[in-house]
């Protein structure tokens, strides 16, 4: 992932798009330095990951086994890419195939806990990469 994440962070969408903590006042509000609230606020979009996956993997797969059984993983994938519409061609084109691996971890796993971990990890790493993006501009 990570040759992937490196050569689209050069894309002007995906610059325009991350980092997703945009820089405001609240650090002068709140009266700590600004790495304080950038910290937060990613630390609070990493556990968004948490319900995503529940949702989708865990509700829309997991939860669906029973009735739909593999058949569920592919109309969750479908979903799940509408979720990435607005974001970067690439991203939204990408959740499809990223959907549809995890949907398969959660089908053989019945757990979220491997796509939470790989979700998150993906999403702290674009981050990370848009910040030394930002700094190298």
């Amino acid at each position: 992932m990570l040759p992937l994440l490196l050569s689209a962070s050069f894309l002007e969408s995906f610059q325009r798009q991350y980092p997703m903590y945009k820089s405001n006042n609240a650090y002068l509000l709140l009266n700590v330095p600004e790495w304080v609230t950038a910290l937060t606020y990613e630390i609070a979009y990493g556990l968004d990951f948490i319900t995503v996956e529940l949702l989708f993997r865990g509700f829309l797969v997991i939860g669906m086994i029973k009735i739909l059984g593999r058949n569920a993983i592919v109309p969750m994938a479908v979903i799940y890419c509408m979720l990435h519409f607005g974001k970067p061609m690439g991203e939204a084109i990408s959740s499809i195939f990223g959907g549809y691996i995890l949907g398969v971890v959660a089908y053989e796993t019945r757990s979220v806990w491997g796509g939470i971990i790989v979700h998150m990890g993906i999403a702290w790493l674009m981050e990370i990469i848009a910040y030394g993006q930002k700094l190298l501009h």
